[in-house]
């Protein structure tokens, strides 16, 4: 054991001093003139309505927090498999970050399980447990579980950006099929509709279509960057048609129009399937809570009245 704790706490000083290095190596080249007008550039943005100054507050905290992430997570890019970026870039897209790295999210990750570790062997060792194998696997899966969080919040982040898009998208919809009748191409019905359909996360989306097909890429590349970034069911199947029928000369104002019924029949089916499991899913809190003290209130006079009845007796 003795040996294991020389091997580990090598180990761990190696590590340190590498990552020290490299971290002011990075605070060294963080002076480039480039790096420096994009800090300025995110730091000085605020917001436009009347709490301007708490969310510009609140835009510098994560502009500040950005940074310190991007910088101290360079280290840590050797350590990072290329089947791990592939993955925590997906999940970043998909949960609408575009301007985050995997490095970010990989140091993130580290700095979670490590201060975790710390934590839970303090907190056990504090608690005198008897049981080693006990308390090591305590601390072994509360340390998983902080590893994968940044993931479980990137995936929730995700699950929240389709239900806004779901909620969105018919209007969308019919707001670029009458741009289209109205006799505009695809490029500037979008514009229409985003004009109209407010900020958000269907609105971030298609804004970046935009902005690839600006900068020179094809149209039904664009749309299949947009699909597979969104990873829905709905918008996977409308690309597919409008690249469809775009490649067959079909009226794209049609197929628009029949996939915002659809999307508007679904959301219906949707929002009664989620009525009908509601009483269902109060019946536990009712049968734990309310059942309870319904049984109190109606059984105490007839427990105090048998009460009484027995003292007669």
């Amino acid at each position: 054991m003795v040996f294991i704790a020389l091997v580990c706490g090598l180990f761990a000083i190696v590590l340190a001093t590498y990552s020290v290095w490299m971290i002011a190596a990075r605070f060294k080249a963080l002076t480039d003139p480039n790096d420096i007008q994009r800090l300025k550039g995110l730091i000085s943005k605020g917001g436009s309505s009347s709490d301007k100054k708490d969310q510009g507050q609140d835009s510098r905290l994560r502009n500040i927090f950005w940074l310190a992430t991007h910088v101290l997570g360079q280290p840590f890019i050797p350590f990072v498999t290329w089947g791990q970026r592939r993955r925590l870039g997906q999940r970043l897209a998909q949960a609408g970050l575009p301007g985050w790295s995997f490095a970010q999210i990989y140091f993130i990750q580290c700095l979670c399980a490590v201060i975790t570790l710390f934590l839970s062997i303090w907190l056990f060792s504090e608690w005198h447990l008897r049981f080693d194998l006990w308390r090591n696997l305590g601390i072994f899966f509360i340390t998983v579980f902080m590893w994968f969080l940044p993931i479980l919040f990137l995936r929730r982040r995700y699950q929240n950006r389709i239900q806004k898009i779901s909620r969105q998208l018919p209007f969308f919809l019919d707001m670029v099929g009458l741009g289209l009748d109205a006799g505009l191409n695809l490029q500037a019905s979008i514009q229409l509709a985003l004009a109209h359909v407010g900020h958000g996360a269907l609105h971030q989306e298609w804004s970046i279509m935009l902005a690839d097909m600006r900068a020179g890429q094809p149209r039904v590349q664009a749309l299949r960057q947009l699909s597979q970034r969104l990873n829905i069911a709905s918008v996977r199947q409308l690309i597919a048609s409008l690249i469809q029928g775009e490649s067959m000369g079909f009226s794209l104002g049609g197929i628009i129009q029949v996939y915002a019924d659809q999307q508007r029949a679904q959301r219906l089916m949707q929002t009664e399937k989620l009525a009908l499991q509601a009483p269902v899913k109060m019946l536990f809190p009712m049968a734990l809570c309310i059942f309870p003290c319904t049984f109190i209130v109606l059984g105490f006079p007839v427990v105090v009245q048998l009460m009484g009845l027995g003292e007669l007796q």
